[in-house]
């Protein structure tokens, strides 16, 4: 059995301002047969490309930052097993900083505006509040999203209608069902383009934490058509 792997990479490189416009270049690597696509980023890295720009943090599958796409398809970097051939390009639709790096300012500014604000508790409340364990597990399962933006590069409907996109989907899914929400996350769905979802379930195949961002935007149309508006 052969425990060694050549990997053909064409990696987009771009740096904004200073490049007329985005090239490919093209790297050979040889490695373990089980090598990852990060792995082969930063080989590329350390052997040939010294001003390569690519980010990752935990390599284990759980900070999101390493997504990429590798033949027209968003993945994990760390997670994602190598073929010999591959074309690795930064997300999309996001603005490029450099190379494999994609600006999150918007991302993360978006997440700060739904952040719960709940009110202080009345004096002698119970610390924290109260929650049903079943609540309790399936919110705090939601809110294990990596903030990747995989199921984001992936939609179809992002590329084509105005829709912020399944985690975002997702996030307001979430604050709606949380005790403490005090806004009205399905109407904030709604502006966000809840109704452009084609409902294809690309974003639930391709969700590395194994989330559902389809269902929460199946049950945010429900809420939406029933009028309700607080967690179900």
């Amino acid at each position: 059995m052969n425990d060694e792997m050549t990997v053909e990479a064409e990696i987009r490189r771009y740096s904004p301002g200073e490049d007329a416009g985005p090239r490919y270049e093209r790297y050979v690597v040889t490695g373990a047969g089980n090598m990852r696509v990060l792995d082969v980023i930063r080989r590329i890295y350390a052997t040939s490309a010294g001003d390569l720009a690519f980010q990752f943090a935990c390599r284990i599958g759980r900070c999101g930052t390493c997504a990429v796409k590798v033949n027209g398809v968003p993945v994990l970097a760390c997670q994602e097993r190598c073929v010999p051939r591959m074309r690795i390009e930064p997300l999309t639709p996001f603005p490029v900083i450099r190379d494999l790096v994609i600006d999150r300012t918007e991302i993360e500014e978006r997440y700060a505006r739904l952040a719960l604000t709940p009110a202080p508790p009345a004096a002698g409340a119970a610390q924290p509040l109260p929650m049903d364990p079943g609540l309790a597990e399936r919110i705090g399962h939601l809110d294990s999203c990596l903030a990747c933006m995989i199921c984001v590069s992936a939609c179809p409907a992002v590329a084509e209608r105005p829709f912020d996109g399944p985690a975002f989907m997702l996030k307001l899914g979430y604050m709606h069902k949380h005790p403490a929400n005090d806004q009205d996350r399905v109407d904030s769905a709604m502006e966000s383009g809840l109704l452009e979802c084609f409902g294809c379930d690309v974003c639930t195949q391709l969700c590395p934490a194994d989330l559902s961002p389809a269902q929460e935007i199946r049950e945010l149309r429900r809420d939406a058509v029933l009028g309700a508006r607080s967690r179900s």
